[in-house]
């Protein structure tokens, strides 16, 4: 499942917190109508590049990028400073 939500979580040594809450959906409405216009590109270039065999390189490329967008959700990087704590979560 894509990740819809991106939560970022900044924590200080002090004990405060602060967090902002930014929608991912709105990213993905953009990126996969351009996903699928750029679909018969790939297949074409996929095409013109199979007698070389470098074709199956270009599909399978372009269904990484899927994968990939999939396997971001539950994905949480800590990052540490001297003045804080930040927490980016994808869910």
């Amino acid at each position: 499942m894509l990740p819809m939500i991106l939560k970022l979580r900044i924590v200080e040594r002090n004990g405060k917190r602060f967090s902002i809450w930014l929608p991912l959906f709105l990213i993905w409405i953009i990126v996969f109508p351009l996903l699928i216009i750029l679909f018969p590109l790939i297949l074409l270039a996929a095409l013109l590049m199979w007698p070389s065999g470098k074709g199956t390189l270009v599909l399978q490329g372009y269904f990484t990028i899927f994968k990939i967008l999939g396997l971001l959700s539950g994905l949480k990087i800590d990052i540490g400073s001297r003045d804080s704590d930040t927490y980016i979560v994808l869910k």
